[in-house]
C-alpha cells in the first residue's frame, strides 16, 4: 500500500509504537489523526509533525468510538486504521491483583479493535483502504508473566485472520504487525536479559512490509517466536519463561 495523500488513524498515537508509527506515516506524506485518553500527550506529540493532528479517545468507550467515527468520515474518511491501544499488566496469579485491570485489559487490547472495526468498517469498504491491527509476537508463545495480555493478542491474531478472510475480494486489505519487545515504557520493568528492539526500527519495518503488501510483519525475534512455535513448541515456550512469576 503507498500511503502519500493516504489519511490515516492511530490509536494510542501518543507514545511508545503508535507514535513511531504516526510519525513514519507523516513522514511518508499521509495526514495522520493520533488518538489516545492523554491529551497533554497527544498534544505534544501531534507537534512532532505538521501533518499529524490529535483526538482524544478511548477504544472502551463507545460513544466516543462513534464521534470519532464521524469526525473522520466528515474530515474525508479513513483510508488506514492503525489498531495499536493497548496496555500490560504483570502479575502474579496467586497475588491478590485488580480484577478490575484484568478486565479492562481484555477491554482495551481485545475489545477495542473490535470497536474500532466495527464503526470504521462500513466507511473504509468505500475506499482503498487497510486495517492494521497491532498484535505482538506474544500472539504465538505467550509469556506468563503477562497471562491476560498474552490471552489478547492470540484472540487478536486469530480476529485478524479472520477479518482477513471475510474481507477478501473487497476494497480493504487487512495486515497484522506483530513486534517483539519494543523499547518503550510498556516494558521498563521487564528483565534487562530481554532484547529490546529500538521504535524507530520496528517503524521502518512496518513501513517496508506495508509497501510491500506483507500480510503479517514479524519483525526481530517475532519471527523466531513464529517459527519456533512450529518447530518446537514446548522448548520455545520454556525459553521465553524460565521466570515463571513477575
Amino acid at each position: 500500500m503507498q500511503v502519500q495523500g493516504k489519511r490515516a488513524v492511530v490509536t494510542g498515537g501518543g507514545s511508545g509504537i503508535g507514535l513511531v508509527i504516526a510519525q513514519a506515516l507523516a513522514d511518508a506524506g499521509c495526514t495522520v489523526l493520533i488518538t489516545g485518553r492523554t491529551e497533554s500527550r497527544l498534544v505534544e506529540a501531534a507537534a512532532t509533525r505538521e501533518n499529524i493532528s490529535h483526538a482524544v479517545c478511548d477504544v472502551t468507550d463507545e460513544a466516543v468510538v462513534v464521534a470519532l467515527r464521524d469526525r473522520v468520515e466528515a474530515d474525508g474518511g479513513c483510508d488506514l486504521l492503525i489498531n495499536n491501544a493497548g496496555v500490560m499488566h504483570r502479575y502474579d496469579v496467586t497475588s491478590d491483583f485488580s480484577l478490575a485491570k484484568k478486565l479492562q485489559e481484555i477491554d482495551i487490547d481485545a475489545s477495542g479493535p473490535v470497536r474500532m472495526v466495527h464503526h470504521f468498517l462500513p466507511g473504509m469498504l468505500r475506499r482503498e483502504a487497510a486495517i492494521v491491527n497491532v498484535s505482538s509476537g506474544l500472539a504465538f508463545v505467550p509469556f506468563s508473566q503477562a497471562p491476560v495480555y498474552s490471552g489478547t493478542k492470540a484472540f487478536l491474531h486469530a480476529y485478524t485472520q479472520s477479518l482477513r478472510a471475510q474481507l477478501a475480494g473487497t476494497s480493504v486489505s487487512v495486515v497484522e504487525l506483530m513486534p517483539p519487545v519494543v523499547d518503550t515504557p510498556m516494558v521498563a520493568e521487564l528483565d534487562p536479559s530481554f532484547s529490546r528492539m529500538p521504535p524507530e526500527e520496528l517503524a521502518a519495518a512496518f513501513m517496508k512490509g506495508l509497501a510491500k503488501g506483507t500480510l503479517e510483519i514479524t519483525p526481530g525475534q517475532s519471527s523466531q517466536l513464529r517459527f519456533m512455535r512450529r518447530a518446537a513448541p514446548g522448548f520455545i515456550f520454556g525459553q521465553l519463561n524460565k521466570q515463571a512469576r513477575p
